[in-house]
């Protein structure tokens, strides 16, 4: 996570007001990669992770974020920019956990601004419904 901020405006301000056949077609191909990856195929993390749609287009506006995801993905970390950045997001499995911890923080170390890591659990309960409404 950095220090410094980018406005989200700021950020959809760069993206291209449409965008090739070939990058959309490619990017829902990795978005069906991405469900299977998540769902059973944790080794398709990487793949399922490729951002052709906004990513790139917005390096300009965010260069050492993009330099951050570009150092760990060479590494083998699924790593993407998180919402409209600079955040930088690293899906990982229990089995990876340690080897993708350690390419984090060399990435961070090397990297162009100030970057901290923040290492978060998935919360596997999901949504519960505590109570029923209020009836009016």
């Amino acid at each position: 996570m950095p220090t410094s901020r980018l406005a989200t405006h700021h950020a959809r301000s760069v993206l291209p007001a449409s965008v090739s056949h070939e990058d959309a077609a490619a990017n829902v191909a990795r978005t069906a990669v991405l469900v299977e990856a998540l769902r059973a195929r944790p080794d398709l993390l990487l793949a399922g992770t490729d951002d052709r749609l906004h990513q790139r287009q917005r390096a300009a506006a965010m260069p050492a974020t993009l330099g951050l995801v570009h150092a760990l993905r060479a590494q083998g970390a699924a790593a993407v920019v998180s919402g409209a950045g600079p955040t930088v997001l690293v899906l990982t499995t229990t089995d990876r956990l340690d080897a993708d911890r350690a390419v984090a923080q060399r990435a961070v170390a090397g990297a162009e601004g100030d970057w901290r890591l923040l290492h978060l659990a998935v919360h596997r309960q999901g949504v519960v419904r505590v109570a029923d409404p209020p009836t009016r």
